[in-house]
């Protein structure tokens, strides 16, 4: 994990994979943000992410109920060592100058351009064009920046 300068980061959560990296650039403000990583999160420079934010890059399970049962047992005490399936990650990339809203979540493959601002409740399931705003569930761009 790397943290730039001049950042304000209270009452964050995160919840770090054995290969997951965060980066997070200079002067960015996140307030109860839950991050949660399995790959990659980049947040850019000057990033206000407002509380109760999810960021993840993963569904953290397999999603065919089969492979979740047997995620289940290797995760458990009965698993001893058993490999957990593999499930999904793509990175997720706020660029600079970004403001993510209250109770947003981001999550996996998106890309967030450069100054763009993703309204509070948003779930951003896809990639947001540069200077865009988005709304809603899942996020659509609804106006320009």
């Amino acid at each position: 994990m790397v943290i730039g300068a001049h950042c304000t980061i209270d009452g964050a959560t995160f919840a770090v994979g054995e290969n997951g990296r965060i980066a997070i650039g200079d002067y960015c403000h996140l307030i109860s943000t839950v991050l949660v990583c399995e790959a990659a999160i980049t947040i850019g420079n000057y990033v206000s992410v407002g509380w109760n934010v999810t960021i993840a890059d993963s569904d953290f399970h397999p999603l065919s109920p089969v492979d979740r049962m047997a995620d289940a047992i290797a995760l458990s005490p009965l698993g001893k060592g058993r490999p957990r399936p593999a499930f999904e990650r793509a990175p997720v990339v706020i660029e600079d100058d970004v403001w993510i809203g209250p109770m947003a979540a981001l999550l996996k493959g998106v890309h967030v351009g450069a100054g763009s601002l993703v309204e509070p409740g948003s779930v951003v399931t896809r990639s947001v064009p540069a200077g865009s705003r988005v709304m809603g569930n899942p996020a659509r761009v609804i106006g320009e920046v």
